[in-house]
């Protein structure tokens, strides 16, 4: 595996446990404790999401990784107005927090590429 895939992975998988901890450990603490975070808890998760899917899917070479990042913004997204059909509330809160990730996610892509020169994506 190339370094800039390892790269991807790592930073992928870290990005997919941190967003399983800020779902199954942070949300509850907060939810349990009635701390008010701004809605974090339960954003947070789908920013952590969006990174950790969107590099783990560039651990092989792809001809345009942007897209993969766009692609996996957008399922956040379309999943977002999945759930609202069920709840009737749509949270823009997530919305912004998927587009938040796929931004990050695109500057991680773009330091990877920097600093592993010479080998393809």
């Amino acid at each position: 595996m190339e370094d800039k895939h390892r790269a991807s992975f790592l930073t992928g998988f870290i990005f997919v446990i941190l967003g399983l901890l800020a779902k199954s450990v942070y949300r509850n603490y907060i939810n349990s404790h009635g701390i008010d975070d701004f809605g974090l808890a339960g954003s947070l998760p789908g920013f952590l999401y969006v990174i950790g899917f969107s590099q783990l899917l560039m651990i092989r070479p792809v001809r345009y990784p942007a897209l993969i990042i766009l692609v996996v913004t957008a399922g956040s997204i379309i999943y977002e107005f999945k759930q609202s059909y069920g709840s009737g509330i749509l949270d823009t809160n997530d919305i912004i927090a998927s587009v938040a990730g796929g931004a990050v996610s695109a500057v991680i892509l773009y330091l990877i590429v920097k600093w592993f020169p010479g080998q393809e994506k």
